[in-house]
Parts: structure tokens; C-alpha cells; sequence
């Protein structure tokens, strides 16, 4: 084989294979599924804060983030995500880049000490589109609830002692969490607030969980 065929297969070769690497580069372009596969699944990091009343007994643990002041922020934080981007993109454990801090606060001069926590992290896909609120499940088990709201019902319970003793956020609904939920469902504030003592997170009760943390 001469020299000049050489180089001309060369040549040929090279051609081939630009022409394959465009083509696939073309390919993952146009294809979202492809692109979001190479790790383009997560929006821009994204802000948001929350409160509660500062009660002296329940502090450490609302600034560890394990109390109502967290729960408030990763619900503002899932608002605003689902507003700016739709609920698929709103899970708060498929999110990246975390970061949060709490501590005590005061608003201006005058007025009561709260504790505030403030978050970020970026937004990432993990679930199909749904309603911000969606509707209780038709079971009547604690585990037949989403984890984002036996979390939340666990943070709140927490840093507003709404059961008498500490429990652990974990977002399972073990014996510890009915028997807060149930506590609270049948103190006098859940009697008021016309609560079911059935030992789950329905809306009604997360309601009356956020009202009493506000108090």
C-alpha cells in the first residue's frame, strides 16, 4: 500500500468519524430525556424562610432544624418551588445543595423573641405533576401518608411540644409519632379545633398543628 493510500484512509477515518460525533452530539441536543440522563435535573438554587414562637424548653432543638421554625421554611420553600416550577419539582428530600440555619430572633425593638430558619437548595425533578395540596389518602394508617407530611407533623410536634416529650424526625410514622399525634388530637386545643383522634396526618390536624405553633 503507497503512502498516498495511507494518508487518503486516513483521510476517510477522520471524516467518519466527525461526522458520527456530530450526529450524536445533534441527537442529545434535541432529546430532553437524554439531556436531563446527563444530569441537567436540578433549577437554581432557591430561598425561603420560616418561624415559630421562641419557647426556652424546645430551643436547642429548633436550632438543630428539628422544630417548627424548619418545618414552616421547607413548607414556604415547596410553595414557592411549586409555583415557580410546578410540584413535581417541590420534594424537599430530592433537593440539592442544602443549606440551613436557625436561631433566635427579634422583630425590631419591640416584640416577643421567635426562632427563624432560613434554607436553600436547588430544586430537582423526582415526582410526577400533582396538586400542591393533594387529597388525603383514602387509608386511615399513618404510613398511608406522604413523608413530607409525617415530617412536618413531626418537626411541629417537636418544636412546639405538642405532645409533652421529644420524638424522632424521621418521617415514618412509628408508635412515638400516633401517640403524639394522638395526644394532640385529643388535648383541649384538638378538641376545639374539632380533631379526630385517629393517630394520622390529615390536613386537618397538620392545619390545627400549624395554628397552634403560631400561637
Amino acid at each position: 500500500m503507497t503512502p498516498k493510500s495511507i494518508l487518503w484512509r486516513g483521510a476517510v477515518a477522520a471524516l467518519m468519524t466527525a461526522m458520527l460525533t456530530l450526529s450524536a452530539s445533534a441527537q442529545t441536543d434535541g432529546d430532553p430525556l437524554q439531556a436531563r440522563a446527563q444530569g441537567e435535573e436540578c433549577k437554581p438554587l432557591l430561598n425561603a424562610a420560616g418561624k415559630a414562637k421562641f419557647r426556652p424548653f424546645t430551643q436547642a432543638r429548633e436550632v438543630r432544624g428539628e422544630g417548627a421554625a424548619m418545618a414552616d421554611a421547607i413548607a414556604n420553600w415547596q410553595r414557592d418551588v411549586s409555583a415557580k416550577y410546578g410540584s413535581q419539582w417541590m420534594l424537599w428530600d430530592k433537593a440539592q445543595d442544602k443549606n440551613s440555619n436557625c436561631s433566635p430572633a427579634r422583630p425590631g425593638t419591640i416584640g416577643s423573641w421567635f426562632i427563624r430558619c432560613t434554607i436553600e437548595a436547588r430544586p430537582c425533578g423526582g415526582g410526577p405533576a400533582t396538586a400542591e395540596e393533594p387529597s388525603d389518602p383514602t387509608g386511615r394508617e399513618c404510613g398511608d401518608f406522604p413523608r413530607a407530611r409525617i415530617l412536618e407533623a413531626q418537626q411541629r410536634m417537636n418544636g412546639c411540644d405538642a405532645c409533652g416529650r421529644r420524638i424522632t424526625v424521621d418521617g415514618a410514622c412509628g408508635p412515638q409519632t400516633e401517640r403524639c399525634l394522638r395526644g394532640f388530637q385529643g388535648s383541649r386545643f384538638g378538641r376545639d379545633k374539632g380533631l379526630e383522634v385517629n393517630g394520622i396526618p390529615d390536613r386537618k390536624t397538620i392545619n390545627a398543628l400549624r395554628e397552634y405553633c403560631e400561637r
